[in-house]
C-alpha cells in the first residue's frame, strides 16, 4: 500500500497535458495612438468569449498586448509558424500605411516569460513600432 500512493502521484502528474499561453505585444514607439485589430483562428477562441476580434489602441510610447491565446504544449518559439493561432491584424495609424512586414518572424522579438510545473508556461512575441514603420 505505501507503494502504491507514491506510484499513483507520479502517474497524476506525468498524465497532465502541459499548456502555454501565447501573448502578442506591441510597443508603440511612434508620435501617433495605434488601432490595433486581431481576430483569433476559430480553434484558439475562448469558450465564453463573445467575439474573437480585440481592438486595442496604444498611445505614443506605450505597449499593450494585443491577443492571447491557450494551447497544450510547453514554451517554445514556433518560428515561422509564430502567428498561427491568429487569423488576422491589421494595424492603422493616421492614415499611414505600414510597411514594416509584421508577419515576418524575425521582426518579433520572442521571450519566455513564466515557466512551473504547476502552471502553465508563458511566452510573449514583441513588435515594437516607430514612425520609420509606416509610409
Amino acid at each position: 500500500m505505501k507503494r502504491i500512493i507514491p506510484i499513483l502521484i507520479i502517474i497524476i502528474f506525468t498524465s497532465c497535458d502541459p499548456g502555454v499561453v501565447n501573448k502578442y505585444v506591441i510597443i508603440n514607439r511612434t508620435q501617433s495612438d495605434l488601432k490595433i485589430e486581431s481576430i483569433l483562428e476559430f480553434g484558439k477562441r475562448k469558450i465564453n468569449g463573445k467575439d474573437s476580434i480585440k481592438n486595442v489602441e496604444i498611445k505614443p510610447k506605450m505597449e499593450k498586448i494585443i491577443t492571447e491565446y491557450g494551447e497544450i504544449g510547453n514554451a517554445h518559439d514556433k518560428g515561422i509558424y509564430f502567428l498561427e493561432g491568429i487569423d488576422t491584424i491589421i494595424v492603422k495609424s493616421d492614415n499611414r500605411n505600414l510597411k514594416k512586414n509584421i508577419f515576418d518572424r524575425k521582426n518579433w522579438e520572442y521571450k519566455v516569460t513564466k515557466t512551473g510545473v504547476f502552471s502553465m508556461d508563458e511566452v510573449e512575441y514583441r513588435l515594437i513600432l516607430t514612425d520609420t514603420s509606416f509610409e
